[in-house]
């Protein structure tokens, strides 16, 4: 639905490499455009806001969490399967440890992942730096 979903216009100022370095010295998350003065700005695809649109029906954060549950679930039966494999290389005492570290990396990935529609159910949207983003239904 991200991939091809109908969007809105967004104007965007790239960076220069397309990456903003400065902004770790800025303490700031903008990795991917600039804020100055008189930047040439492009249009780009809202996805932002259309997170925030699909979001807010509870059946489909319900389902994405979900997915995110099935996702993990065949991870980390993936993963148990995978350590004790001769091509990983693992020596047997550290299989259950290895087996361990991989259950949380998973957890953590789906956290991550879970954060996104819960966020965009229970907090409004943020303007834009460049583009004002209207309320969203």
């Amino acid at each position: 639905q991200f991939r091809f979903g109908a969007t809105h216009p967004y104007a965007l100022c790239p960076p220069p490499y397309f990456l903003n370095i400065a902004t770790v010295l800025q303490l700031r998350l903008n990795l991917f455009w600039v804020g100055y003065e008189g930047c040439p700005s492009v249009q780009v695809r809202d996805i932002y806001r259309m997170e925030f649109e699909l979001f807010q029906s509870l059946h489909w954060v319900l389902f994405y969490l979900f997915s995110v549950v099935v996702f993990s679930t065949h991870m980390c039966l993936g993963w148990q399967k995978a350590v004790p494999a001769p091509s990983l290389d693992i020596p047997k005492r550290y299989h259950a440890k290895a087996i361990h570290v991989g259950y949380v990396m998973t957890a953590f990935i789906a956290l991550i992942y879970a954060s996104f529609p819960i966020y965009t159910h229970l907090w409004p949207m943020s303007s834009g730096y460049l583009t004002p983003e209207p309320a969203a239904p």
